[in-house]
């Protein structure tokens, strides 16, 4: 069984969620590689990002590891914000509220 509430004791979800997304998103880190940034650990093998990713709507199966590493978060804030996927909205507003 994972013991996730661990790696919260510190950060709350809504502090983490951003740098997750900033990570994935624009620098292209790997699920695990993430993991190891944030919480100091391996032992979840990806298995924490992803869910917290895919949440989102963000598939972790496809090409968007990276797919804004050439943009700046102002523009992909403005480009999620116009998304009719309340998820990606949820996602802008993160990235809006720990970047901007």
């Amino acid at each position: 069984m994972f013991k996730t509430y661990d790696l919260f004791d510190h950060r709350s979800i809504d502090d983490v969620l951003p740098e997750i997304f900033y990570l994935y998103l624009f620098q292209g880190l790997s699920l695990t590689q993430i993991e190891v940034k944030l919480f100091k650990t391996e032992n979840y093998k990806g298995w924490l990002s992803k869910t917290l990713l895919n949440f989102y709507h963000i598939d972790t199966e496809g090409n968007n590891k990276g797919i804004y590493e050439k943009k700046t978060i102002p523009e992909v804030v403005d480009i999620l914000y116009k998304s009719t996927d309340l998820s990606h909205i949820a996602v802008a507003k993160y990235l809006r509220k720990k970047y901007m």
